[in-house]
């Protein structure tokens, strides 16, 4: 008997699922302004890095799950009196519109593509994927920091081309130009630089009309009035009239588009204490695109940001597809 189990347990163990290993912690550095406690952006592109250190695809279009950030100081903070330094973390906001204004991007990506290979005989690349350039409109073209190791040597990269979308639109020729998530477009029709997806979103999806009474013909309908009491069952079918029509958001601009916080959120923030460090918790970001926002009372201050991913099922990282 104990033989069997035993035998049970074996097979068990053989059919378990074992995890994937992954490299999960990015360390980035960053140098503060030379003016200071004056206020600079640094970008991030994740899933290009867990790309690159892991040598293996990890497609921009899913939402990654950040564990924790902590950052350290070059140099520690002098004197109690010393104002400290300040980090800030911000990625696209995990809405429904965020994440359907990314998909809508990527299916029309395709079907771009789709179409010009309609007539030819050809694959597309084998790391083809849809890949948004920029977080938002305020930095449409953004230089993305590049992980670090222990002695502050830099990862080897290899080829992420951001996506580019051709269109004749308003002009004769073809008109070049990549995207981004939240904001206004960048450029004029004929002369795009980038599109903001999710301001394309808005403007190109029906949405819902105002001031549509929610009424009935006749409040002095005799069975309308069969419970009145007194003369108050007018006056509450006329608040149910008048009142609650319109949405509690605004109709036409979504949520990160040029007139609606067009800039990320804040995922999280903090002062670097009298040690000269600080750990943030988690949070998702989509796509994988991170903004740090950082100042520090001493110039050109070092910060050093290790992003530790959460472990996951896929490829060893946890990231829900969009």
């Amino acid at each position: 008997m104990a033989e069997t189990i035993n035998i049970v347990r074996l097979l068990a163990a053989g059919m378990a699922k074992s995890k994937t290993p992954a490299v999960r912690h990015l360390r980035y550095e960053v140098t503060n302004s030379s003016q200071v406690n004056t206020e600079t952006s640094h970008y991030v592109d994740i899933a290009r890095d867990l790309a690159a250190i892991n040598r293996r695809m990890m497609p921009q279009g899913r939402i990654y799950s950040i564990k924790r950030i902590t950052v350290v100081s070059r140099n520690t903070i002098p004197s109690p009196g010393q104002q400290a330094g300040f980090i800030s973390v911000s990625a696209a906001p995990p809405s429904w519109s965020v994440i359907n204004a990314a998909k809508h991007g990527r299916t029309l990506f395709e079907k771009m593509k789709k179409k010009a290979m309609e007539t030819v005989e050809m694959q597309d690349g084998r790391y083809a994927d849809f890949k948004i350039r920029a977080l938002h409109a305020g930095a449409t073209s953004p230089t993305f920091l590049v992980p670090l190791d222990n002695g502050g040597n830099a990862l080897q990269l290899g080829t992420w081309e951001y996506s580019q979308f051709v269109s004749p639109d308003g002009t004769t020729g073809a008109d070049y130009y990549t995207c981004h998530l939240l904001g206004p477009h960048s450029g004029s029709a004929g002369a795009y630089a980038s599109v903001g997806l999710v301001e394309s979103y808005g403007n190109t999806r029906s949405t819902v009309s105002l001031d549509v009474p929610n009424s009935i013909q006749d409040s002095d309908d005799p069975l309308a009035n069969l419970l009145d009491d007194g003369t108050v069952t007018d006056e509450i079918l006329q608040d149910a009239t008048n009142w609650n029509d319109d949405p509690p958001y605004d109709v036409n601009e979504y949520g990160g588009a040029a007139g609606n916080m067009p800039r990320p959120l804040v995922m999280q923030h903090g002062t670097l204490g009298a040690d000269g460090r600080v750990s943030m918790g988690g949070f998702d970001a989509v796509h994988g695109l991170l903004e740090f926002e950082v100042s520090s009372p001493i110039a050109d201050d070092v910060y050093s940001i290790v992003v530790e991913l959460k472990e996951g099922s896929y490829k060893g990282i946890a990231a829900e597809a969009l």
